[in-house]
């Protein structure tokens, strides 16, 4: 899968989970997902993983993979999701 559309999925994903009253006019990859941006809260992020586990036939680790580096922004979730999908 192409980076360009990795990301694009991942930023679809974000965006549904955020829904539209919390989804910013001028959301991007580099869009924070929790304040200041999608404000996604603990319960979303976990939604968001799930998500993101059965359309990318992935798992995440807990304690190296659930990180709020790694949640930070679409774009670090994609390099998440792309490291892992390269194994």
């Amino acid at each position: 899968m192409r980076e360009a559309e990795l990301l694009q999925r991942v930023l679809d994903m974000v965006t549904r989970t955020a829904g539209p009253a919390r989804t910013p006019a001028d959301a991007g990859p580099d869009t924070t997902l929790r304040q200041g941006g999608f404000w996604l809260d603990s319960i979303d992020l976990i939604e968001l993983a799930v998500a993101c586990e059965a359309e990318f036939g992935i798992l995440f680790e807990g304690e190296t993979d659930l990180t709020e580096s790694a949640f930070h922004t679409s774009r670090t979730l994609a390099e998440l999701i792309r490291g892992k999908t390269e194994r």
